[in-house]
């Protein structure tokens, strides 16, 4: 939805911040205006998981921008695969982005776009920091997500449609709120477990990852394990950068792991977790 440069804040105090500078297109006012609403929402949130929108305003030729606290980290997925983390290990870091969201959700507000890329993870301490990023961003650029939208104007469309929930996509008609970030914490935890989506476009004849997503919620995904048991010759290379064997793994899936994923992709908002911490706390 935009061009991320890393730049430097020199009033009222100097840093290294990230600059978002959103494409052309959206209504300038109308995102402003959103993000004023937030902002005092956004200024309330303090936890270290979750990296401050600092700011927001108009470029010279009328381009929305955002400033945001810089992280110098990896997304998420990309992290433990390139440090092969156990799934014990993803396990953790991503209770820990729970935690985080559950914070959001305790102050009113909703991320919206949750996926792995909005997580990133850094080192402190030597240890693995998750921080998510662009909250309150997604509320203050969304567009009413009308059939042309998400298929003619798909960029200007809040959300990714792989991590969208149903009533997000506009599927339902229904209102949004929390539990839509769970649907996605749910697909992100599903990806982090298993290596790929519950259905992915190129397996779905090569359609758009949109139309893909409308093939998943009119049928039932597979659970992760039988995800992974599905994956033939590429079981080997996903269990050993989770530090196994595709036995282990299949074990490991199977049970509470699946029914955790499948409790929080429920496409009826009603049967998926509450919160986010009630999510966390099962795993």
């Amino acid at each position: 939805m935009g061009i991320v440069y890393e730049a430097e804040q020199t009033e009222p105090v100097v840093r290294r911040v990230a600059l978002k500078v959103m494409k052309p297109g959206l209504d300038t006012k109308q995102v402003l205006a959103r993000f004023e609403a937030e902002r005092q929402a956004l200024a309330v949130m303090d936890h270290h998981n979750i990296a401050k929108v600092l700011d927001a305003g108009v470029t010279e030729v009328g381009r929305p921008f955002f400033v945001m606290e810089l992280v110098k980290g990896i997304p998420l997925n990309d992290y433990c695969d390139s440090f092969k983390l156990s799934t014990r290990k993803r396990l953790e870091l991503f209770v820990a982005t729970c935690r985080a969201v559950q914070h959001a959700h305790q102050k009113g507000v909703i991320h919206r776009d949750l996926k792995p890329s909005n997580v990133l993870v850094a080192e402190q301490d030597d240890r693995p920091v998750p921080k998510i990023i662009d909250f309150g961003v997604a509320k203050a650029i969304a567009q009413p997500l009308t059939e042309r939208t998400l298929v003619t104007q798909h960029g200007h469309a809040v959300g990714t449609p792989a991590y969208m929930s149903p009533e997000q996509a506009g599927l339902s008609g229904l209102d949004i709120d929390t539990r839509t970030d769970i649907y996605s914490l749910g697909v992100m935890l599903y990806e982090l477990l298993v290596g790929r989506l519950p259905i992915e476009p190129r397996e779905a004849g090569g359609m758009p990852a949109f139309f893909a997503q409308l093939v998943m919620r009119e049928t039932n995904p597979p659970t992760p394990s039988a995800r992974y048991t599905s994956l033939g010759g590429y079981r080997q290379a996903i269990a050993e950068f989770r530090r196994s064997d595709p036995r282990s793994l299949s074990r490991e899936l199977k049970g509470d792991l699946d029914w955790i994923v499948m409790k929080a992709m429920e496409k009826e908002r009603s049967r998926r977790y509450e919160t986010a911490n009630g999510l966390a706390m099962d795993i």
